[in-house]
């Protein structure tokens, strides 16, 4: 398993991690098309949140910050979101990469 935990679930075509203690992130295949430019394939989509860890940390705290609800447990991030916090981490010296085709 990838260090951040990083997984592809094919059933919602989404990549799923965990943070701050169990809360569960999705994000989706289109997310990945509209950062990167182009169609990505499943370990394409997994390898980008494993090279950008930082990046989708920080956007996941944000949407927990904004969470309605204190019992919600599973989230969804957007492009907008995710392009906020690569935006971000990159002002916070962290390199934000596209990872080497496999």
């Amino acid at each position: 398993m990838p260090a951040m935990g990083a997984l592809w679930r094919a059933e919602i075509d989404a990549v799923e991690f965990h943070v701050d203690g169990g809360y569960r992130f999705v994000v989706h295949r289109n997310v990945f098309r509209t950062l990167r430019g182009s169609a990505a394939a499943p370990e394409v989509c997994v390898a980008f949140v494993e090279a950008n860890a930082e990046a989708f940390v920080v956007a996941a705290r944000a949407r927990l910050a904004e969470a309605a609800s204190a019992s919600t447990r599973a989230f969804h991030l957007n492009s907008r979101q995710v392009r906020r916090a690569m935006t971000i981490a990159s002002q916070q010296g962290v390199d934000i990469t596209e990872p080497v085709p496999r």
